[in-house]
């Protein structure tokens, strides 16, 4: 498993913040930078703070979008991160499916240790999902 895929949004946050005199920003930048793109929230420093030592917060869109932008992270990332973290699932790609001629890539979350033999009706269901965009494109 690869460091990316077991990373937590409390290491996401911790990773990239500071005390004063560090040389990475503080709480206190990091809130005045993660902004919602699509509502406008953002959290306050004492929030980033408690995410970073991983306390219990209340996780929302808005708080993982805020996230995202102000860490300048890729928000699927922060979004897995946060699943991994809060929920206990790991997301990933446990079939190795080819990818559709639109690119789609089928992510399933799941608790750790699932494999893919263990996801048969899973299985079923994405290659239903081909077959079906396959006849639709004809």
């Amino acid at each position: 498993m690869a460091a990316r895929d077991a990373e937590t949004l409390a290491q996401l946050v911790s990773e990239r913040t500071g005390q004063r005199g560090s040389t990475l920003p503080t709480f206190d930048q990091m809130s005045e930078r993660s902004v919602d793109p699509v509502t406008g929230y953002r959290p306050s420093a004492n929030l980033l703070w408690k995410i970073a030592k991983s306390q219990s917060v209340k996780v929302s869109p808005e708080l993982i979008r805020a996230i995202a932008t102000g860490f300048s992270l890729d928000l699927e990332r922060v979004q897995q991160a946060a699943a991994r973290q809060y929920l206990g699932w790991q997301v990933d790609d446990p079939f190795d499916m080819p990818l559709g001629d639109n690119d789609a890539v089928a992510r399933v979350a799941h608790k750790p240790g699932v494999e893919a033999s263990d996801l048969p009706r899973t299985r079923d269901f994405l290659e239903r999902a081909a077959r079906d965009e396959l006849d639709q494109g004809d």
